[in-house]
């Protein structure tokens, strides 16, 4: 018994070191998973998903994500009457805004109409943080105009 005594004795820094370094470890483990879904959550709470609606009065782009969509802005080559869409400073969460177009003589914006856009809609926006992500879609002919999303990707 002693024999045992001595042994651990006389391996106690050893022993002691060994084990630090596995709790070590697996709290570095720990911290590394929590650390990215901290990350996740984050992201989820930033992120906002436009959508591309026919509302009655007009086109407009739904956030359907938790954060808020800033500097909106459709593609330039998507024109109405040669006029470009205009750009939309910001949508919030859960919120809607229609798509204008400037009048005919610079006096006035208009409400676009989903049947005057072009079958592919391209748009780009940032969130709150100030990355930038991309969004196309595509008209699916239903008779009412309707959009389906194709890809929303983060750009930066």
């Amino acid at each position: 018994m002693s024999i045992y005594i001595s042994i651990i004795a006389e391996n106690a820094m050893t022993i002691l070191t060994a084990l630090t370094v596995l709790i070590l470890f697996y709290y570095t483990k720990e911290t590394y998973l929590l650390r990215k879904e901290s990350q996740k959550q984050t992201q989820i709470q930033f992120t906002p998903s436009l959508a591309l609606r026919n509302l009655k009065e007009g086109a407009a782009f739904a956030n359907l994500g938790k954060g808020i969509a800033r500097s909106v802005q459709v593609s330039s080559d998507v024109q109405i009457q040669s006029r470009p869409i205009l750009l939309i400073p910001s949508i919030g969460a859960g919120e809607d805004r229609k798509l204008y177009y400037m009048g005919e003589k610079g006096d006035a914006a208009w409400i676009a109409q989903a049947r005057e856009l072009p079958d592919k809609v391209q748009v780009s926006y940032l969130d709150a943080l100030g990355h930038e992500y991309r969004a196309s879609f595509t008209r699916e002919y239903s008779g009412m105009g309707v959009f389906r999303e194709v890809t929303q990707e983060r750009i930066k």
